[in-house]
Order: C-alpha cells, then structure tokens, then sequence
C-alpha cells in the first residue's frame, strides 16, 4: 500500500523485507472498528513470529516530539503471546546533547503503573478481541538506546522524559521507511500475531490528521477450469470475493500438473493490474499434504482471448499454461 504517505512492509527476523513472514491487509470488521467498517489488519505467520508485519508513514519526517498534540490510535488483538499488542514506534533524530539516532517503542501492556512505572498514567488494562483506544502522547515509552528502559516494570517512562534529554528530537525516515509505524512481531519465532488497528490520530502545530482504513471496494475476482501446459494437463480454482459473495477466499488444485493436489490455508497478498486485466494471489498451503508457500497467478478470460494461469511453489515446481476451458473473472 501507498496511500497517504503509508508503506506495508513485512520483514524477517533481521528486519529484511519477506512477504512469507506475515501479511498487512485491510479488512471488514473484527467486530465494530471506531471508524467507518473495516480495519488495518497486521499477521505474522505461524513459526514467524521473530519476523513482523508493519504500516510505515513518511510524512512526518522533521516533525518535532515537542510539537506533537495529539498521538493516538486504537487497537484489537485476536492472537498473541499474552503480552504484545499493535504497538506504535517512532524513528527520532536528534543534535542535542551530541546527535544520534534512536527508536520509541510505545506498548500496550504497559501502560499501567504496575505494570509500567508508577509515573504512567493508568490506561487500564489491554483486553482481547475488544477495541481500544490509546494515547502514545502521554503514555510511556522504552527505547533502543534505553535510555527510558528496555520494557517491563519501571522499564519505561514518559515521552517528555526523552524530550528533556533531547529538546531538538524529531521523527525521521530511516532508510527512506517511515519513521511513524505501527507493527506487531519481531518477537520470538513461536508466537504469533494477529491484530488490528484504526482511526490513528497524528496532530503537529495546526495540522490534525486521523486515518480511516478501510478495505478495498469489493469486485468480483474468482474462476476455475483446466489450462495445458508443457508439463501437461492441469486444473485450477480460486476464489478472491469474500466481500461479495462470502465464500473463503482461496486457491486449489486437484491436479497441478504433476498428479499433486494444492490447497491453500492463507492468503497473504492479493494485487490486481487493471492495465493487464491480471490478479496475483500469494500465501501458504498444503501440496501432497507437505506445507508451501504459493504464488498464483491469473490472466482474465476476454472475449477474444483465453484466460491463462500459473502457479508458483516453495519446493520449486511451477507451471503455467492457456485454459482449455472454464474461465477467469476479473471486475
């Protein structure tokens, strides 16, 4: 995604970009979000949870800690490892006393004075599978540089206790990513994530902006039939239009082109190409009963022209041919 100065990323372990390790998407719900229907849903994926899945912003770089008066954003959790939430961090730099650089983690779970430190204000405590609202502005904050803490009792303090420290510090991009994300992960590689976050609010000076993530206009995306390829005969179905019709989105195959049967257990990217009337489906599955990652992709069926499919597997085998018949929509 890249609207309004946002960026989806997801990373591994080490913070290198890897599309296996989680998902960003925008969806419907869970439940009531604060604002209009949907949500940002951020997932890592299972045995992944040392990698992330993050929505950086870019447009804040140069804005000052000190002229921020308004930095909120609710959260919900689905899973987790009983401790993190959607956290929200800022990338800062800084002259004052010496320049350096520095990361503000701003977490939920710690936004009580037992479990903080007791100069938190009391946020109240983080609730599963429920919406919430939190204030980063005056909540409390650890950092890389620990110089606030390194998380857990008396392992954070306040956002102005920074700016004390460093009176000039502003947020920046770091490696052209936004210095503004919100994120879960980066944990250890057995637990898992799977959050939501809306209506972030940002105000500087005169300018107060809250984001409203919605999910994509729902359009028609789904076909099924048998393409030919080199590797020999093979079929295909998928469905991307939960919005619509409600079905599951997903992609199978009893027969892939080499005897082997595919289906999907999670969707993590969906990109249609209006120009080229195509869609591009990735997440993992299951091939012969073994676990893979999965690319597919489809040509739409026109009216002088055959659709065309092809997969892509973690294990190495690809094919991809014209149908034979069935047919591939694309609205």
């Amino acid at each position: 995604m890249d609207q309004s100065g946002w960026h989806s990323l997801v990373t591994d372990g080490n913070g290198s970009p890897d599309t296996t390790y989680g998902s960003v998407t925008f969806v419907t719900g869970p439940g009531t979000p604060p604002l209009g229907v949907g949500s940002l849903r951020l997932q890592t994926n299972p045995g992944k949870g040392d990698g992330s899945a993050q929505l950086r912003n870019t447009l804040y770089a140069g804005v000052k800690l000190t002229d921020l008066t308004n930095l909120t954003y609710w959260a919900y959790s689905a899973v987790n490892n009983g401790q993190q939430f959607p956290y929200l961090t800022l990338a800062v730099s800084y002259t004052v006393p010496s320049p350096g650089t520095d990361t503000l983690f701003f977490e939920l779970t710690y936004q009580q004075p037992f479990t903080g430190n007791p100069s938190c204000p009391d946020q109240g405590p983080t609730a599963m599978n429920t919406w919430q609202k939190w204030d980063a502005l005056h909540g409390c904050w650890w950092d890389n540089n620990a110089e606030l803490g390194s998380g857990g009792l008396l392992g954070v303090q306040p956002l102005s206790v920074f700016i004390s420290n460093h009176s000039d510090a502003a947020i920046y991009n770091p490696s052209s990513l936004g210095g503004l994300r919100v994120a879960v992960g980066f944990a250890s590689s057995t637990d898992n994530f799977d959050g939501n976050v809306d209506a972030v609010t940002i105000a500087h000076s005169t300018t107060k902006t809250t984001y409203n993530f919605e999910p994509a206009e729902c359009k028609e995306s789904d076909g099924n039939g048998d393409f030919h390829s080199g590797h020999g005969e093979g079929n295909f179905n998928f469905d991307n239009d939960h919005c619509m019709d409600g079905d599951q989105n997903q992609v199978s195959s009893s027969n892939r082109g080499d005897g082997q049967s595919f289906q999907s257990t999670q969707i993590n990217t969906v990109t249609m190409d209006s120009a080229t009337r195509s869609i591009t489906i990735t997440g993992l599955g299951l091939s012969g009963g073994l676990p893979v990652a999965f690319t597919f992709a489809a040509v739409e069926t026109g009216l002088t022209t055959l659709g065309w499919v092809s997969f892509s597997f973690s294990h190495g085998y690809t094919n991809a041919g014209t149908l034979t018949n069935g047919v591939v929509v694309l609205h």
